[in-house]
């Protein structure tokens, strides 16, 4: 009896404790580890540092092509609304007014998606900043500094950490 009830206390702190793997879903190079091995970390402590210089880059080309799209935004509404001042003098064919609106509302449109490609740029950005999602001990580091990371396909555990329960 008294065997089965030392056993149990050695097996309760295996009992207690969960493996949590910590995965980037972002490329990129590792700039920062913050933490060590064995290293106590609370929830929302900063891990990993994955290098953001794609993001950016992929940022400022889609905010370039809004900065155009609203430009031809612009003459094509202006262009537009000379044309429905010659269509309600009947000076123009209304198929031509309407291939003008159709134009406005695709420019309209492509702002739109534009927009939820900077958003989603915008997230990934976030998402280089890799923090616990636990309390627990840092039980292994696969990806140190200087290394690169390619989570966007598949997403790629970069910390293990040892919860506490």
């Amino acid at each position: 009896m008294v065997k089965v009830f030392l056993l149990l206390l050695l097996c309760l702190p295996l009992a207690f404790s969960q493996e949590v793997k910590v995965y980037a879903i972002v490329k990129g190079k590792v700039v920062k580890v913050f933490v060590k091995e064995g290293q106590k970390v609370e929830k929302g402590q900063p891990l990993i540092k994955i290098d953001t210089s794609i993001y950016e880059a992929r940022k400022k080309s889609f905010l370039g092509e809004l900065e155009e799209v609203k430009a031809r935004l612009w003459k094509v509404d202006r262009d537009y609304g000379r044309l429905r001042e010659l269509f309600e003098r009947d000076l123009l064919a209304e198929t031509r007014l309407e291939s003008k609106k159709v134009e406005y509302d695709s420019l309209k449109a492509r702002i739109k998606q534009i927009e939820g490609k900077i958003e989603e740029v915008e997230t990934l950005i976030n998402y280089t900043n890799i923090n616990a999602p636990v309390s627990g001990k840092i039980l292994k580091i696969l990806t140190p500094e200087g290394s690169y990371v390619n989570g966007e396909l598949i997403p790629q555990a970069v910390v293990v950490i040892e919860k506490e329960l």
